[in-house]
């Protein structure tokens, strides 16, 4: 695994912390904690979002 590939992993697994954790602090409603939990299985689904800045730009010469 490639660093980049590391980051957006951590990227995505802290994004997947942070909405469980908010849900639980705040006492969500159950339609809201649902919610919650289709964003957290969401997140869990999609592949690997790499940042590709390096393959769109290039230095001009």
């Amino acid at each position: 695994m490639q660093r980049s590939e590391i980051s957006a992993m951590h990227k995505k697994i802290a994004g997947m912390r942070f909405i469980a954790e908010l849900s639980l602090i705040a006492n969500c409603k159950p339609s809201d904690l649902e919610l919650a939990l289709t964003l957290i299985a969401d997140l869990a689904n999609t592949g690997p979002q790499i940042e590709a800045e390096d393959e769109i730009f290039y230095a001009a010469e």
